[in-house]
């Protein structure tokens, strides 16, 4: 193989996918950093148990979006109550 090649992963998309993707993503580099984290992310959950990963992925069971809902309401702090400082009232 020659010094300079870069493997490449690839696969059909929507044009609406495509049209997002331009969208959101069109700061260099980030499409790629952000699609390698992904697909090692999943390639390493279907290393460990390749059935019950993809059934979850492809059940849409597990979303994104529930993950960043999950997070979020877990790492946001619970509004504290007027007069409450760390459990001790002013």
């Amino acid at each position: 193989m020659a010094e300079d090649y870069k493997p490449r992963f690839s696969f059909e998309i929507s044009e609406e996918q495509m049209l997002r993707a331009n969208n959101l993503l069109s700061t260099y580099g980030l499409r790629k950093a952000i699609f390698g984290k992904i697909l090692d992310d999943v390639l390493d959950v279907i290393e460990t148990n390749a059935g019950m990963a993809i059934g979850l992925l492809m059940s849409e069971k597990i979303v994104m979006k529930g993950i960043m809902a999950t997070l979020e309401s877990s790492l946001i702090p619970k509004k504290v109550k007027k007069g409450v400082s760390n459990g001790r009232s002013k």
